[in-house]
């Protein structure tokens, strides 16, 4: 049994999915590993689920730099979804940008749990696994 019924990729990075989802499997971190390559995609897919009475993923992996609709403009309109439909979910930011100016602006979403430097790696998913045993 995994950790997590169903968590999220949002990136247009094929190769940091690929091998993101290679990390978590390692853990058993998650049944069912949505992916998403943009931002637009993802909030279409999302709302989808909601349509469907389908319930969120718990984590969502979430770029800052995409295509179209980047996920600063994700966030956004995200949060605006009914609150007891996201209230469970936790964002991480993943981004290639090391910049405090990025990591303080994130703290400005309450759904937005860390910010993450890519690469996704063994050690950032065993801190995230640790942090939920201890809520």
């Amino acid at each position: 049994m995994s950790i997590f019924s169903s968590c999220c990729i949002i990136d247009d990075d094929e190769f940091f999915s690929i091998s993101s989802k290679r990390v978590l499997k390692q853990f058993d971190f998650s049944d069912n590993i949505l992916y998403y390559t943009g931002g637009q995609e993802a909030l279409d897919g999302l709302i989808g689920l909601l349509v469907e009475n389908i319930p969120l993923p718990t984590i969502i992996f979430l770029d800052l730099n995409m295509p179209r609709r980047d996920g600063w403009s994700f966030l956004e309109e995200f949060q605006d979804l009914p609150e007891d439909k996201i209230a469970h979910v936790q964002i991480y930011i993943t981004s290639s940008f090391i910049s405090p100016e990025l990591m303080e602006k994130a703290k400005n979403y309450s759904l937005v749990k860390d910010y993450i430097v890519k690469p996704l790696t063994e050690n950032t998913v065993k801190k995230i696994i640790d942090s939920q045993e201890l809520e």
